[in-house]
């Protein structure tokens, strides 16, 4: 019954890599003693990791109850507010926690993303950049300065400062996807390609890189390439509804209507707020003759897309096929 050889255990085990066996001896201190603010934070800090912000918010809020003048407990239960979605919380437990440790890196981080996700750009900066002051060498930090600069708008400087990130853990994949998401966003897909080939080699099961590589693939006509690109994205996650049009689109404009229309039809199942593959089918059926899908097919997307800058050319499509627009 004597907590503090518990929580060593507990710590050894987190050191080997056994997570379950770490929290196992961490509940069992807390048996013991539930007023050892450490172990609570410690508890907090293996829940947050595992994914379970609940627990970790429970265990990190009770650590900070216990001992409110921790600068980590309050800084680390301020992180795990933000994940949870309460930047307004957030912000101030993860003030609190800084000033508490101004030579605390990981606080002005957690206090810039906050701030961040409140909208407060220019204060964000000036905590994420304190953060990489202090630890010029964090991958991490310096990947959330980018993201804030790029926020800002000083995109030359954001992207300097990804490539900063990546050259700080190589293996590390989200400065290389947020690059090419940067570059993609921009039309620039010549250079969006390289980052997001490297960040799919780093990290092949995130689907969003694949999708905005197959993107960039069809904006470069490179049609066959984005069809093996999309269509691996939604063998592997069926759930990624965008996909279905965006193939159906590569197909239309590879190999004709007859191949793409199963999949304008799938887009509509399963997203059916996109008005877009109304348009398509709309044309496609006019140029099979099938004059009232037609005109259904384009009423469909007037409808979901009321001021839609053709309007008038779509009307006039349905009247030319005797419709009533």
């Amino acid at each position: 019954e004597f907590a503090p050889a518990e929580l060593g255990l507990a710590r050894l085990a987190l050191a080997r890599g056994d997570a379950v066996a770490a929290r196992a001896g961490l509940e069992r201190a807390l048996a013991v003693d539930p007023l050892d603010a450490s172990a609570h934070a410690e508890l907090g800090q293996l829940l947050w990791k595992a994914g379970d912000l609940a627990g970790a918010e429970k265990a990190l809020g009770r650590a900070v109850e216990l001992a409110p003048k921790s600068a980590l407990a309050r800084v680390r239960h301020g992180a795990v507010l933000l994940e949870q979605g309460d930047a307004a919380a957030a912000a101030a437990e993860c003030e609190a926690g800084s000033n508490l440790d101004l030579a605390l890196a990981e606080g002005h981080h957690w206090l810039g993303r906050a701030l961040l996700a409140r909208g407060e750009t220019a204060s964000a900066l000036t905590q994420l950049k304190r953060a990489t002051e202090q630890e010029p060498a964090s991958a991490l930090y310096l990947l959330h300065l980018a993201i804030g600069q790029e926020k800002a708008g000083t995109l030359p400087v954001a992207v300097e400062t990804y490539r900063a990130a990546a050259a700080a853990d190589p293996k590390y994949a989200d400065p290389h996807e947020r690059l090419g998401q940067l570059f993609a966003g921009a039309g620039q897909c010549d250079e969006a390609v390289p980052e997001l080939e490297k960040a799919l080699a780093l990290a092949p099961a995130r689907a969003r890189v694949k999708v905005a590589l197959a993107d960039c693939r069809a904006r470069t006509g490179k049609g066959p390439e984005a069809v093996r690109l999309y269509k691996e994205v939604l063998k592997a996650d069926p759930s990624q509804v965008q996909v279905p049009y965006k193939l159906a689109r590569a197909l239309h404009e590879q190999q004709g209507i007859a191949a793409a229309l199963p999949w304008y039809q799938k887009a509509l199942e399963v997203e059916p707020g996109n008005a877009m593959p109304h348009y398509f089918l709309g044309y496609a059926f006019k140029e099979q003759g099938s004059r009232a899908k037609a005109v259904q097919e384009f009423k469909a997307y007037l409808a979901g897309k009321p001021d839609a800058e053709d309007k008038a050319d779509i009307q006039r499509e349905i009247e030319d096929l005797g419709g009533k627009p």
